[in-house]
């Protein structure tokens, strides 16, 4: 009798459950582009900011995709098509129909290939398996952008990969093709001068010293390639600072002129965003013998102590450490068997630090998800709070040293082993941050000063207006050395896009940054997780068994 009503249970149950699957598929099917985004960042939901951007268009931007159909695609590739339409159909909903979306297909006509090709649009090759071969096949999946008469925009390859980056790109390249001008950057990066040593050499055999090297070509290109308008200033009587600049970026700043700190200050008095990146001091190694490494340090003052001072925060000129840090291929020639080599030494000091991810400041969308920087050489910030309540400024720490962090007093020469040992913790130190408010003139009631040559210029008139700084205590991670170690070319761009666009653009773009790293796990914590991975299973067992044996003596003894 138990066994007849167990079976007719089951059945019943069988049917009921088979009969809810057919009625939810039927339902989630009819639900067009329904989707769940299990993600923990919302990777695949469209970000407020996209469908604010998308919704604030105002004439039509035409966006075609061509890409070759799923019957011709690798196995791999049959939903490319259907997954990249279900995410534009959600843009062009989301414009009210400001985007204007067409599909092709051109794996067969010949007509529209040479069409593209001649547009710059071309097919590429993936790897194919087909059944229990292996091949190349070449394909098409690419889109345009074209907004009125401007030049169009490509985006040449969108793979499966791409879904998660394609709302930044596309949405990014919509949002500049629809603002009336390109945003213009005022871009003060001095080139490194050849030392008076080497060029007298070069002018005693006849020949001219090479020129100045160039050391922040990557913020250029990087600028350039998000459609920034780029002049380069020398901040002299023959090149100023372009009062219609949208934002002024200070990189590296050495020894600079009373004149230049004057226009530097009248800029941002009169409301001109500014990004400084400042240099306190550099480092230069060498090896006098095989197992040692000497530091000298060699302080780089920047000329504008006197600015930030009546503004009221500074750049420590102490030696930062930490030891958070990374190792670093530092160049070196040995000498082995009469030949000389040169090889990259791997080398672990405190003053290569590293901020990580919990050192950032997360409510903040400069920096909200960039997960891992290189300061390198870098200082600590400090602030004058009651300079800074005077000048009615505010101030929001972007990302500090970590807790384990220490400062030594700093002087040119020979670094000794004891300030790369912590005695002490200062931890939490601000590495950069943004000033908000409206600047004093800090040359008020004082002479201008002139210009070094005798060219004049004429001086731009006071305008107070609230601007913006974001200050950063290190300018080397910005050189083309150091530039795309960790996210530091993330940092830059962000600043810069957050001071002229605000932080729509971040906001989407901080979607596709997240990267996930394992923490340092202390000794205590490796022995608890050994035993728990160890011991645990078999103890749980062990219980498991044992109640088990008990549930059934009882049993048989019942």
């Amino acid at each position: 009798m138990n066994k007849r009503n167990f079976r007719l249970t089951f059945t019943a149950a069988s049917v009921l459950v088979i009969a809810i699957a057919i009625f939810l598929t039927s339902v989630v099917g009819n639900m067009g582009n329904a989707r769940v985004d299990l993600t923990t960042d919302k990777l695949f939901t469209m970000s407020p900011s996209a469908a604010k951007i998308l919704g604030e268009l105002s004439v039509p931007v035409q966006i075609k995709y061509y890409v070759t159909g799923a019957s011709e695609m690798p196995t791999e590739l049959k939903n490319l098509e259907r997954d990249i339409t279900d995410k534009l159909r959600d843009y062009e909903s989301a414009s009210g129909g400001m985007l204007e979306l067409s599909i092709y297909d051109p794996q067969n006509n010949e007509e529209l290939q040479e069409e593209l090709t001649g547009r710059g649009i071309r097919p590429f090759k993936v790897q194919s398996i087909d059944k229990d071969e292996m091949g190349i096949k070449l394909i098409w999946s690419s889109l345009s952008i074209a907004y009125k008469d401007y030049p169009e925009e490509i985006i040449p390859q969108i793979l499966p990969q791409s879904t998660t980056t394609l709302e930044y790109e596309l949405i990014s390249m919509v949002y500049r093709l629809t603002q009336d001008k390109k945003p213009k950057v005022a871009l003060y990066a001095p080139a490194i001068e050849v030392d008076q040593q080497t060029a007298m050499m070069y002018m005693q055999q006849g020949m001219q010293p090479p020129a100045p090297q160039e050391i922040y070509g990557t913020v250029s290109k990087m600028l350039q390639q998000e459609q920034y308008e780029i002049v380069k200033v020398d901040i002299t009587a023959e090149s100023q600072i372009p009062v219609d600049a949208d934002i002024l970026v200070v990189l590296g700043p050495k020894n600079l002129t009373p004149r230049q700190e004057f226009e530097i200050n009248r800029a941002i008095s009169n409301g001109m965003n500014t990004l400084f990146a400042v240099q306190a001091h550099e480092y230069n190694y060498s090896f006098p013998n095989r197992s040692g490494i000497d530091v000298q340090g060699r302080g780089t003052p920047s000329g504008l102590e006197n600015m930030f001072n009546q503004f009221g925060v500074s750049v420590s000129t102490d030696h930062l450490c930490d030891e958070n840090n990374e190792i670093l291929g530092v160049p070196r020639q040995q000498n082995l068997g009469g030949m000389r080599f040169n090889t990259n030494e791997p080398v672990r000091l405190p003053i290569h630090v590293k901020v990580s991810e919990s050192q950032m400041n997360q409510d903040i969308a400069i920096t909200n998800r960039i997960s891992e920087l290189l300061y390198l050489w870098g200082s600590a910030l400090e602030t004058d709070k009651t300079k800074l309540l005077n000048n009615e400024l505010t101030v929001k720490t972007l990302m500090s040293s970590s807790n384990r962090s220490w400062v030594s007093d700093f002087t040119d020469g020979i670094v000794a082993n004891s300030v790369f040992t912590r005695n002490q913790t200062d931890g939490n130190l601000p590495l950069a941050m943004m000033i908000e408010g409206t600047f004093p003139d800090s040359y008020s009631g004082r002479e201008i000063p002139g210009w070094d040559s005798e060219t004049e210029a004429a001086i731009v008139p006071l305008a107070a207006a609230p601007a913006k700084i974001v200050m950063v205590g290190c300018a080397k991670m910005f050189d083309d050395s150091a530039m795309q170690a960790g996210q530091n070319a993330l940092l830059l761009l962000n600043s810069i896009d957050s001071m002229v666009h605000g932080d729509d653009l971040i906001s989407i773009r901080s979607k596709l940054m997240t990267q996930r790293v394992i923490k340092p796990v202390g000794d205590t914590a490796k022995v608890l997780l050994r035993l728990f991975a160890v011991g645990l299973v078999p103890v749980v067992l062990v219980v498991f068994g044992l109640s088990r044996a008990n549930s059934r003596r009882r049993k048989e003894t019942a």
